[in-house]
C-alpha cells in the first residue's frame, strides 16, 4: 500500500488532499451533500455547454458568413449558450423539494471553474507574448464558459428565486395548527 502512494504523482497526492479538504470531514464522510452534488452537476454541465459549442459552430459559422463578423461572433457565443442552458436550466424542474438550489449552486460552481482557469491560465502563459495567450484563451474557454454562466446562471437563480416565494406563499397560506409543545 505504501508503494501505491509513492507511485503517485505529486499532482494526483494535490488533488487528492484538496478534494479532501474540500468535500469530506476529518473522518471521511461528506461535509455536505449539495455541495459536492452541485460541484459534479457543474462538471456535467460544463460537459453540456462544451458539446453545444462543438456541435452548433461549424453549423452556425456557415449559417452566419453573410452577417458582418461582430455579428458572427456575437451569435456564435450565444447561440450555442442558449442551447446548452435550456436543458441545464429546466433540469430545475426535476429535482423536488430542498434539491432545487443544485440548479443555480453549480452555476455558481462554473464561476469558479472561470476564475481557476484564467488563475491557471495566468500561471502557465509566455508573458512575452501575454496578449496573443489570453486573447486565445478567452476566445476558445473564457467567453463561451462566461456567456454559458450568465445565460443559463440567470434564469437559473430567477427559477429558484421563484420556487422560493412559492414555498413561502404556501407557508403564510397554511392554518396554523395549535401545537401542545408551544404552551
Amino acid at each position: 500500500m505504501d508503494r501505491m502512494a509513492k507511485e503517485r504523482s505529486k499532482l494526483q497526492r494535490w488533488i487528492d488532499d484538496v478534494t479532501r479538504a474540500l468535500f469530506l470531514d476529518e473522518n471521511g464522510k461528506p461535509k455536505s451533500a449539495t455541495f459536492l452534488y452541485a460541484f459534479l452537476l457543474a462538471i456535467v454541465y460544463a460537459g453540456v455547454y462544451a458539446a453545444a459549442y462543438l456541435l452548433l459552430l461549424d453549423p452556425l459559422n456557415n449559417a452566419l458568413s453573410g452577417l458582418p463578423v461582430f455579428w458572427q461572433n456575437v451569435l456564435e457565443y450565444l447561440i450555442p449558450a442558449l442551447v446548452g442552458s435550456v436543458p441545464c436550466v429546466l433540469l430545475i424542474f426535476a429535482f423536488r423539494g430542498e434539491n432545487k438550489r443544485l440548479v443555480p449552486n453549480a452555476y455558481l460552481w462554473l464561476a469558479a471553474f472561470f476564475v481557476l482557469t484564467f488563475f491557471g491560465e495566468l500561471l502557465i502563459i509566455n508573458w512575452s507574448d501575454a496578449a496573443t495567450e489570453l486573447h486565445l484563451f478567452f476566445v476558445i474557454i473564457g467567453l463561451p464558459l462566461l456567456v454559458s454562466i450568465v445565460c443559463g446562471g440567470v434564469p437559473a437563480f430567477l427559477l429558484y428565486r421563484r420556487v422560493l416565494k412559492k414555498r413561502a406563499a404556501e407557508q403564510e397560506q397554511a392554518p396554523h395548527r395549535p401545537s401542545f409543545y408551544n404552551t
